[in-house]
């Protein structure tokens, strides 16, 4: 395959979307009292948006000429609104990089839609991390 080193680097960034919506849906359900309320429509609000990233991953990865494969990270979430604010911020961080990366190879592949559509994604996860830290305080 032509694409073969970004097909997997996109693989691997759609596990990471699947398994945060995943650990996003289970944080928001375990929030409880008012005082938490507002953490907890935000990790409803990004479960849809993890959703449609992982998404148009799996529909660019078809159009590579690959095959999603979905390896999610099943790891329990941590316990607490502030340890998992707090993890999520890096996790967010790491995302932003990896999308950086792909936004690269796709640029390198002459594929500029989706080099422009990866800085998209890279730029929605810097403005999560950044809504999870003023959360934070």
């Amino acid at each position: 395959m032509k694409h073969d080193t970004l097909i997997q680097a996109m693989n691997q960034q759609l596990n990471r979307e699947v398994t945060t919506f995943l650990r996003y849906m289970l944080q928001a359900a375990s929030i409880k009292g008012a005082a938490q309320e507002p953490v907890r429509q935000m990790y409803l609000a990004e479960v849809a948006d993890e959703v449609g990233h992982a998404q148009y991953l799996a529909n660019q990865i078809h159009m590579l000429g690959g095959t999603p494969e979905l390896k999610p990270d099943l790891t329990a979430p941590p316990d607490g609104v502030l340890a998992m604010l707090a993890a999520d911020v890096e996790q967010e961080r790491i995302d932003v990089a990896n999308y950086v990366k792909l936004a690269a190879q796709a640029e390198a592949a002459g594929l500029y839609s989706l080099k422009m559509k990866m800085e998209a994604q890279a730029a929605d996860e810097d403005e999560h991390a950044q809504e999870m830290r003023r959360l934070l305080g």
